[in-house]
């Protein structure tokens, strides 16, 4: 983000988190940080990546970002789960990150010329 130091659009995210006690976001896993990659990497438009991340149907996740929020958190339950169990979880979890890199590649090829690769979205914002 160097090269838009000064924008608006940096301006914008730069106070993003200030002076909040919680954030509230999508799970970031292995299959949106393919997909993101490749966005800004300029291989595909932002048509193909809000279709490809909105298809892997990540769920939400919370952060803590202030020690009034983390003194606030209280544990209601914690599970042991057995090896067997941590191996069936492992194995499901593979299948469903291949199953969704699949699944993200395929959108980004449907929708490969429609939108604008991150580097027109850049520019629009810094011109």
């Amino acid at each position: 983000m160097e090269r838009v130091k000064g924008s608006p659009i940096y301006e914008r995210f730069l106070g993003f988190a200030k002076n909040v006690d919680l954030i509230e976001g999508m799970i970031a896993n292995d299959r949106m940080f393919v997909v993101l990659e490749r966005f800004f990497k300029g291989e595909i438009t932002d048509f193909a990546l809000i279709n490809s991340l909105s298809a892997l149907k990540s769920g939400k996740q919370f952060v803590a970002v202030s020690k009034k929020a983390c003194h606030q958190i209280n544990i209601i339950e914690e599970t042991s789960i057995s090896e067997k169990e941590r191996n069936i979880l492992k194995i499901q979890s593979e299948e469903n990150r291949n199953y969704g890199i699949t699944l993200a590649n395929d959108i980004c090829k449907k929708f490969r010329r429609d939108g604008k690769f991150f580097d027109e979205i850049l520019e629009e914002f810094i011109a």
